[in-house]
């Protein structure tokens, strides 16, 4: 009898194999009376990356093993451990750069947290552009954080410092006519600024396959982006002006 038949020939098992009695390792557990071997890698990148890389790795091993052995994963969820919560820490200390740098500008400390408290209005947009399109939050999301601190920073510090620049210039001015009047001067560069980076991240979003990293990393940034230019137009001038400022006083009879 030859239970075996590969191309035109038969084989028998003792041809093949040999089956002798011996101690299992101790590391090699046996459930469903089949024996399992767990293997662990590490690996640094995205977590959708990751499970391409990870199916590539199975096809490849299966496609080899003899018969009888199979390969597989029973756990597909990728996510951070504590280890990388540093690098949210890395964003507070951006965030404390940007503070100061601007406090020295400024030289003032109202005007700077008024800068830093628009900053988590653009992360708003990333968060609700990672939850519409289901993506997982990554490296990219984190990088888009980072770009977002820069370019929403940017844009309010050209208005802030065109309405210091007006208010010395017409001292009799109000802050809210002020703002206005630096508002108009530069909305125009900010758009501008706003949408040829939006226009500059389209090309990473083309096509039907969804690349670890550059996907996110411009999704999460045109989010912010468009969320960002509410920020500034909407919570600037409230941060920025005092409350009687943005109320038009009744006219005296």
């Amino acid at each position: 009898f030859y239970p075996f038949q590969i191309g035109e020939r038969e084989y028998k098992l003792s041809e093949l194999a040999t089956v002798e009695k011996g101690q299992m390792p101790q590391e090699v557990a046996k459930e469903n009376q089949q024996y399992r071997l767990c293997l662990q890698y590490e690996y640094i990148g995205s977590s959708e990356q990751g499970n391409k890389l990870l199916k590539k790795d199975l096809e490849e091993f299966n496609e080899i093993l003899p018969m009888g052995y199979t390969a597989k994963s029973e756990d597909n969820n990728w996510s951070w451990g504590g280890k990388d919560n540093k690098q949210y820490r890395l964003l507070l200390i951006v965030i404390a750069i940007i503070f100061f740098i601007t406090s020295i500008l400024f030289n003032s400390l109202k005007q700077p947290l008024a800068i830093i408290f628009v900053i988590p209005v653009s992360y708003i947009g990333v968060f609700l552009t990672f939850y519409w399109f289901k993506l997982n939050f990554d490296q990219g999301g984190f990088a888009s954080f980072v770009l977002l601190c820069g370019i929403t920073v940017n844009a309010s510090i050209y208005i802030l410092n065109e309405y210091n620049s007006v208010r010395k210039r017409f001292p009799r001015l109000s802050p809210l006519r002020a703002y206005v009047k630096a508002w108009n001067t530069k909305v125009i560069p900010i758009f501008l600024t706003v949408t040829s980076t939006i226009l500059g991240f389209v090309p990473f979003m083309a096509g039907m396959e969804k690349e670890g990293f550059w996907f996110p990393l411009a999704a999460g940034t045109i989010g912010g982006l468009i969320m960002s230019v509410i920020g500034v137009f909407i919570f600037l001038p409230v941060f920025t002006l005092k409350k009687k400022c943005l109320v038009k006083p009744k006219a005296m009879l």
